[in-house]
């Protein structure tokens, strides 16, 4: 075997890996070298270059010479994402296709996890006797740049040997069901999700997925609005957001939903519930009615001011329409409550906040001197969002200002990718609203 190649590959350098990988030859890559390059890739935890090998040809339904394969083992580590990468084989034809026989297998391997203490499990595997001491380490890891976390749990003897696993077992016996058509009924998605309670958690979002991408929407939605009010604050975490997912699409239960929800934003007090509750209810009336919505605009919490400030802008004007390209107030249209509040959050001490209440106003056909005032005064706000947004919004209204300052944020961008592109894109519009604006 290239020792080069080893080297990319258990480093997950997927790059290199991936131009290496074109002087080897494919029936070398389906075999027993394919085979050992994937599994370092995997027992590295390198989704991209397992992804890199799967696609040049090497196959995952190759048995290791411990016994194992490549999906049992991700299932036995909980390596959710990992594990979906290996299963993706099937959608791409270029792939050699996975076998049913090793989805089934993976399937038996995770289900194992669910009847053990993770801790407990780990030191039996790693030998230690009952009175030998050992160190249990806890970390939350992010599974993807911006999808679900993990706990990651590893346990450590004197002498330097550990064992680790990710608890993620109940999102792949999830997965897994779904893959293999027998999906688990919703009580028993929702036991999973709520076994460690950890919104956000690869459990709790995978649950979430089954149940509102894989079932009858009018199901679902009948089975989640009888636990919205739930006694256990973790059931009505999740059944609120599971209302809230669902709202994302037109739905023939939409009047239905908003009468649930409407009396949850006065009586819920948990804020991650709430958070859920004010999302669907503004997605499910659009916000074209925010008097529901106003009283949390001085909620304690941030995190219920963000989503407020967020869902306000719905009940504005857009500039985005070049025919409003004027600067008219449509003062029939426009809640003076509305615009307040925002002002208000527009000047709030929590900086996400600022900068949804500073989008709202940018975005929206309100042109007074006090909005404009604001805009100029948050172009030097400590949050690089606020200053974004505030930029927009003086240039949408024609302020050379608004153009300069987006001009100083791209200049400043340095390595900062995400803030070049938005700077890129917000210029390439504004340019584009230029030759779409009507004469006057």
């Amino acid at each position: 075997m290239d020792a080069q190649l080893l080297t990319a590959v258990r480093a997950g350098d997927a790059r290199s890996t991936d131009a290496l990988l074109r002087a080897v030859p494919a029936d070398v890559l389906a075999g027993a070298d394919g085979s050992a390059l994937l599994r370092a890739a995997t027992v590295a935890g390198h989704t991209d270059v397992v992804a890199t090998l799967l696609d040049a040809g090497v196959d995952p339904n190759r048995i290791w010479a411990d016994g194992t394969d490549p999906v049992s083992w991700a299932a036995d580590h909980g390596l959710s994402e990992l594990l979906q990468e290996l299963l993706r084989s099937d959608l791409a034809p270029w792939r050699k296709p996975l076998r049913e026989d090793a989805v089934r297998r993976a399937l038996d391997v995770a289900r194992r996890w669910l009847g053990v203490d993770p801790a407990r499990e780990l030191r039996r595997r790693l030998g230690a006797a009952p009175d030998e001491p050992v160190v249990v380490e806890r970390e939350r890891i992010p599974v993807t740049d911006s999808g679900p976390h993990a706990t990651r749990i590893r346990v450590r003897a004197a002498d330097g040997r550990f064992a680790e696993v990710q608890t993620s077992h109940r999102a792949i016996v999830t997965h897994l069901e779904g893959r293999l058509g027998t999906p688990a009924h919703p009580d028993e998605l929702l036991a999973r999700a709520l076994h460690f309670a950890d919104p956000g958690s690869c459990d709790w979002v995978e649950s979430q997925t089954v149940l509102t991408d894989g079932r009858d929407p009018e199901e679902t939605f009948r089975w989640a609005e009888k636990l919205v009010a739930h006694p256990c604050v973790d059931t009505r975490r999740f059944a609120a957001e599971v209302v809230h997912r669902l709202s994302f699409v037109e739905r023939p239960f939409q009047t239905r939903a908003v009468e649930v929800l409407r009396p949850r934003l006065r009586a819920e007090a948990d804020p991650i519930a709430l958070d859920r509750v004010i999302g669907a209810f503004a997605e499910y009336t659009g916000s074209g009615d925010p008097t529901d919505l106003l009283p949390h605009a001085r909620h304690p919490e941030p995190e219920i001011r963000r989503r407020v400030a967020g869902e306000l802008g719905a009940a504005l004007g857009d500039l985005r329409t070049p025919s409003r390209s004027a600067r008219t107030p449509r003062s029939g249209d426009i809640r003076s409550d509305v615009v307040a509040a925002l002002i208000v959050l527009a000047s709030d001490g929590d900086g996400p906040t600022r900068a949804n209440a500073l989008l709202a106003l940018a975005e929206s056909d309100v042109d007074t001197a006090q909005v404009r005032d604001l805009l100029t005064a948050r172009l030097a706000d400590d949050d690089q969002d606020a200053r974004f947004q505030a930029a927009v919004g003086l240039a949408l209204r024609a302020d050379p200002e608004g153009g300069r300052a987006l001009r100083r944020i791209g200049a400043g961008a340095g390595d900062d990718i995400r803030l070049a592109e938005r700077v890129h894109w917000a210029q390439r519009r504004l340019a584009r609203r230029a030759t779409e604006r009507p004469p006057t």
